[in-house]
């Protein structure tokens, strides 16, 4: 508002949140690792950071078991013990994010797939995975800036090229798979890494 009174030019960066798409016919393996990476760099606390994961039917099982074996293996089954990862920026920060978890907040909007543990004198939340996820619930409405990841399905790649088109533009949009042509032409964002995430901000100059 004190900008459009003052005619001062501005740069807004893109407020939208970055789902990761993993489709049937992505490099399961491969995309786990990246992914498991992505998510947990500075404990999700990246504007960039995958928000939520869009999996296809066919391989969520596979996928999400890949995703805890890379975590583990990337922090051990203790993270709160792992030098690498980092804590919660604040206070306030940590319970907002406690607030999505559905052991929290008492709400059915979700299930704990995997992790959910939290330390307020820490400011320590591990890496979570959410699954049964309405798309309506808190955890879906707003950037989650923590290392707490929503699962939603999907069978066919329309699906999710509606959910995203339907909802604020993504500041970033990652897809795993061979259909890239297709998210493409039929989807916008601030950018989009195909079969990797963050890396398409990296600049070797």
């Amino acid at each position: 508002l004190a900008a459009a009174e003052n005619l001062t030019p501005v740069v807004l960066e893109l407020g939208g949140k970055s789902p990761v798409v993993i489709d049937r016919t992505a490099d399961i393996a491969l995309a786990a690792k990246r992914v498991a990476w992505g998510k947990t760099l500075n404990a999700g606390q990246t504007c960039i950071a995958p928000d939520y994961l869009m999996v296809h039917e066919e391989v969520k099982d596979q996928f999400l078991q890949l995703l805890v074996q890379e975590w583990e293996h990337l922090l051990t089954q203790d993270p709160q013990k792992a030098k690498h990862f980092v804590r919660i920026v604040s206070d306030k920060a940590l319970e907002r994010l406690i607030g999505y978890l559905p052991t929290s907040n008492g709400l059915k909007e979700a299930s704990i797939y995997y992790g959910g543990h939290y330390d307020r004198a820490d400011r320590y939340l591990s890496p979570t995975i959410l699954t049964d996820v309405s798309p309506e619930a808190p955890v879906m409405q707003e950037e989650i800036f923590g290392p707490i990841f929503p699962v939603l399905t999907f069978t066919q790649l329309d699906e999710v090229i509606t959910f995203v088109n339907n909802r604020e533009k993504p500041l970033a949009l990652y897809y795993f798979g061979k259909e890239d042509k297709k998210i493409l032409r039929h989807t916008s964002s601030g950018g989009t890494c195909i079969n990797d995430v963050i890396m398409h901000i990296v600049n070797h100059k």
